[in-house]
């Protein structure tokens, strides 16, 4: 199975070096509380991604680069889809579901290390 995870340009040195680690997953509002660390994985490859559009706030765009994601056979048991995911998050799972294709997402728990990464590939739009 393909899967990419989309991240700014700022953070592109930091990943090469430790791997994706710092991924969250959001559990409540109220209080708001995170759990980690959970990586953010989708099988759509295109930089046109509608929870992008709805990071808005951010001081960067969290589609400005693309990496190919292979996780081991050994480690899969670590991944899961998104409906397989938001019972953990019952709160906020189906506000985050309509920012775009739930259907095409993955969350990993765990670190994604840098070998486990490919073909890093930059947003024409933001070149």
């Amino acid at each position: 199975m393909g899967l990419y995870h989309f991240t700014a340009e700022r953070f592109v040195e930091n990943i090469l070096r430790e791997g994706l680690s710092r991924g969250r997953m959001l559990k409540s509002f109220k209080p708001v509380i995170f759990l980690s660390p959970w990586q953010w994985l989708t099988k759509n490859d295109s930089f046109e991604q509608e929870w992008a559009i709805g990071t808005g706030r951010l001081p960067y765009k969290t589609n400005e680069v693309r990496f190919n994601v292979d996780i081991p056979e050994s480690n899969i048991k670590s991944l899961m889809s998104w409906n397989q995911a938001k019972f953990m998050v019952p709160e906020v799972a189906d506000i985050l579901s309509t920012y775009g294709d739930p259907e095409n997402w993955f969350v990993y728990n765990g670190i994604i290390y840098p070998k486990w990464l490919s073909n890093l590939t930059r947003n024409e739009k933001f070149k």
